[in-house]
């Protein structure tokens, strides 16, 4: 909810942390700190921007260097037959998937929860999962409702025009996906696409309830529960190793994800 900015911006006023924690993945950093920079309000600093060890990722968001070996360790120019400045193959972690293949996967009944399209090839584009969209769709009957979220954005401003350190502490992407790989089944995932598809009606009477609600309907699918306590746990993780090393440490986390994490963080204090 865009009100959400204003209640982090005050707290930043008030507490003066020392360091600044997001639940966010480093990828989702960027892309907030990319959004800023939009809006002419983001710190354009190099060191900031993410650049993903994979060469894949580095394909999706057009950053760094991107370089292919042949097997006699030539490095090759990607194959771009279309002139369109992406290449007809998209090398991936997980191996090498032609255009027309994902092209033609996107348009099967089974609507994929996250989209990588081409547009995005060129970093320019923020990535929204569907699962986001709806998640925001059914926000914004309380309210506006803005992406990437005003909570992140405004502690990313503030903490960027102090100098203070902001860091990712949600899974980032490899580690999102071990987990998602190990404890997600194929039908756990087609029934967490209906079951998104199918959230129309809410008792829910306030943002707070809504996601509440919301959380608790996909997290009873069992690997997607699994999922979200490793997230918790990273989260409370990183967040227990900040405040050994400083004395005010500002934590902005989903609110879905906050009694989860004062959880396993008085787990971790106590250890």
């Amino acid at each position: 909810m865009v009100a959400e900015g204003d209640d982090v911006a005050e707290a930043y006023s008030l507490l003066k942390p020392e360091v600044v924690c997001v639940s966010l993945s480093d990828r989702e950093l960027a892309e907030v700190r990319l959004a800023l920079r939009e809006d002419g309000e983001g710190d354009s600093a190099e060191e900031d921007d993410y650049v993903p060890e994979s060469k894949g990722m580095r394909h999706m968001l057009g950053v760094g260097t991107v370089e292919a070996e042949d097997e006699e360790g030539d490095v090759e120019e990607d194959d771009d037959e279309d002139g369109d400045g992406i290449p007809d193959e998209l090398d991936m972690p997980a191996g090498v998937v032609r255009r027309e293949e994902v092209e033609k996967a996107i348009d099967e009944p089974f609507h994929p929860d996250l989209v990588a399209a081409d547009a995005a090839a060129a970093g320019d584009q923020v990535f929204i999962s569907d699962t986001d969209m709806a998640y925001s769709r059914k926000l914004a009957t309380f309210g506006d409702v803005e992406l990437p979220p005003p909570s992140f954005m405004e502690a990313v401003r503030a903490a960027d025009l102090d100098r203070v350190r902001v860091l990712p502490i949600d899974l980032n992407d490899d580690e999102y996906t071990l987990v998602f790989v190990d404890h997600v089944t194929y039908w756990q995932l087609v029934k967490h696409t209906r079951k998104v598809k199918s959230m129309r009606r809410f008792k829910a009477r306030n943002p707070t309830e809504m996601a509440a609600e919301w959380d608790r309907r996909i997290r009873s699918i069992k690997g997607f529960d699994v999922l979200e306590r490793e997230r918790e746990r990273k989260i409370a993780i990183e967040v227990a190793d900040q405040l050994e090393d400083h004395d005010r440490v500002l934590a902005v986390v989903d609110v879905m994800r906050v009694p989860g994490v004062l959880d396993q963080l008085a787990s971790e204090m106590k250890g």
